[in-house]
């Protein structure tokens, strides 16, 4: 860094690896030094100096799950991995899986960003959680609860391990054969191996973690599981395909994204008839057109606003375009066309225009009645979101509606985690639920 009259010195007590984020900068030690300064780094940086939390690194406070990255990025610095994965493990018993697929705030808070190129904190840490994992300390005497987690996804798998580790028994169902939930059929395995998901499971496993899997619960079971547990945590995600409610989506040949994923993953992989085409723009649409490609057709991907505008993580999008993806903005779907045979022959589309931004903030584009365009589709995959079971679960457990408090409670020993309780969000967010729920359900056994 630049010095006015003399060289900064590095303080290792207060700096993790960048130098930046723990005191050692300048701009953040002495940010009036930078008033009138251009073209330094100093001053790049002092407008945020005094932005978000005083006592944590910008990453840290980023991240869902409050990890030390600076903690861990400094282990590796010093080429201790086994330390690295340790510091990790202290907040997050997904490391593998999280190093794989999540979508790294931390790296976007990150205050060298202005300036460079910010750390690959995700890389680093898929790096550090191929280091052995650490036995965990057995069980010492009774269990201080035990509680019930429905869902073995990456909410329910969170909670479960922090109330294991906090001297609870936890048993996780699941309705599918195998424990991840969407992790383990909604993410291709070439965007998450199998063998990191089964890694993270083990060291679960290891804390006595119970799996009841092939368990497909309802309402009522989950009233008698309450008679059982000291508590219940739903933790049943967003598994469900929203439906677009297009005519001619019932054709043979269409698919809901999800839908799509969980067969290929979880059955045999749909046999598809090109053309291709999904529609969408986020994770689901691009992991459905991934793994449309492996089948060697041609895919397409329609997405009703332009390429900033989608949602879907930007390293994805550039690896499906290298894989051969066809990308066709600004078009919106209006019904679906029948061929020979009852099958789908063609997507109907109009052109779309953008307008002001909406409420989110987001551009909305309106459809142009006057651009009708027809894309020929032997196969056609709607991925336009996902939604929870949430209406169906407050009915049946006779509540009016399933809205928790902050920690995920609804009733006494009754807790919500992950996207059944804030619609569907990321890994790490899910993860950061069903901890909170675990915490504070062991505050409510000891009080």
């Amino acid at each position: 860094m630049e010095g006015r009259t003399h060289v900064p010195l590095v303080n290792e007590a207060l700096c993790g690896v960048c130098g930046i984020c723990r005191g050692a900068c300048p701009a953040l030690a002495s940010p009036d030094l930078a008033e009138g300064e251009t073209g330094t780094m100093r001053a790049a940086l002092a407008p945020q100096a005094t932005q978000g939390n005083e006592d944590l690194a910008p990453c840290q406070d980023a991240c869902p799950l409050g990890q030390d990255i600076n903690g861990y990025l400094a282990c590796l610095a010093k080429g201790d991995q086994q330390g690295a994965l340790e510091v990790i493990l202290r907040d997050n018993p997904l490391p593998s899986v999280l190093g794989q697929v999540c979508h790294h705030p931390c790296q976007q808070a990150c205050f060298s960003a202005t300036v460079q190129a910010p750390p690959s904190i995700r890389d680093l840490k898929r790096f550090a959680a191929q280091a052995p994992r650490p036995e965990p300390a057995a069980p010492q005497g009774t269990a201080k609860a035990k509680v019930a987690v429905v869902g073995a996804g990456p909410a329910g798998l969170a909670a479960a391990w922090e109330l294991a580790r906090n001297g609870a028994q936890a048993v996780v169902y699941d309705a599918q054969p195998m424990a991840g939930g969407m992790l383990a059929w909604a993410i291709p395995d070439f965007r998450l191996p199998r063998i990191d998901l089964q890694r993270d499971l083990d060291y679960i496993l290891a804390h006595g973690v119970e799996f009841k899997l092939g368990q497909a619960l309802t309402p009522e079971d989950v009233a008698g599981l309450r008679d059982d547990y000291d508590a219940v945590i739903l933790a049943c995600g967003a598994p469900q395909a929203k439906r677009s409610g297009l005519p001619g989506e019932d054709l043979k040949g269409v698919w809901q994204g999800l839908d799509f994923l969980r067969e290929a993953a979880l059955d045999c992989p749909p046999q598809l008839t090109a053309p291709v085409v999904v529609v969408g723009g986020g994770n689901v649409a691009l992991d459905a057109a991934r793994v449309a490609l492996r089948q060697g057709v041609a895919v397409t991907l329609a997405y009703r606003r332009d390429r900033e505008q989608m949602p879907a993580y930007a390293e994805e999008l550039e690896a499906a375009e290298a894989e051969g993806l066809k990308l066709v903005y600004r078009v919106q779907p209006v019904a679906l066309e029948a061929g020979e045979g009852g099958a789908v022959a063609a997507l109907k589309v109009l052109g779309t225009t953008p307008g002001q931004p909406a409420a989110d903030g987001r551009v909305a584009f309106a459809p142009d009645p006057g651009d009708e365009r027809r894309m020929e589709a032997g196969s056609v995959i709607l991925a336009l979101g996902q939604q929870s079971e949430a209406d169906a679960w407050a009915s049946g457990l006779g509540l009016d509606n399933l809205q928790g408090d902050a920690q995920g409670r609804l009733a006494p020993g009754l807790y919500l985690a992950g996207d059944l309780q804030t619609g569907p969000a990321t890994v790490v967010e899910a993860m950061a639920g069903g901890i909170k729920a675990a915490r504070a359900i062991m505050e409510e056994v000891r009080s």
